[in-house]
């Protein structure tokens, strides 16, 4: 899956439920719920919301940004 791809992926389940991976990120603490979703679902799935979340934060700009917001909380 492509960064774009991942960035425009739709989450299918929790309190983000319905809205884009990047539009989440977006939102005040968005990084860190993401980085949280993924660590919850782990690595044993190999669903869409897994692939996406994966692509989307390993994203070198991604991570970069996630790693200052955590230095930030």
């Amino acid at each position: 899956m492509t960064f774009e791809q991942a960035a425009a992926f739709i989450i299918p389940i929790g309190k983000h439920k319905g809205k884009r991976l990047d539009d989440v990120a977006q939102t005040d603490g968005g990084l860190r719920y993401l980085d949280w979703l993924r660590g919850e679902r782990g690595t044993k799935h190999n669903w869409p919301l897994d692939n996406a979340l994966a692509a989307y934060l390993d994203d070198a700009s991604i991570s970069k940004e996630l790693a200052e917001a955590v230095k930030r909380r």
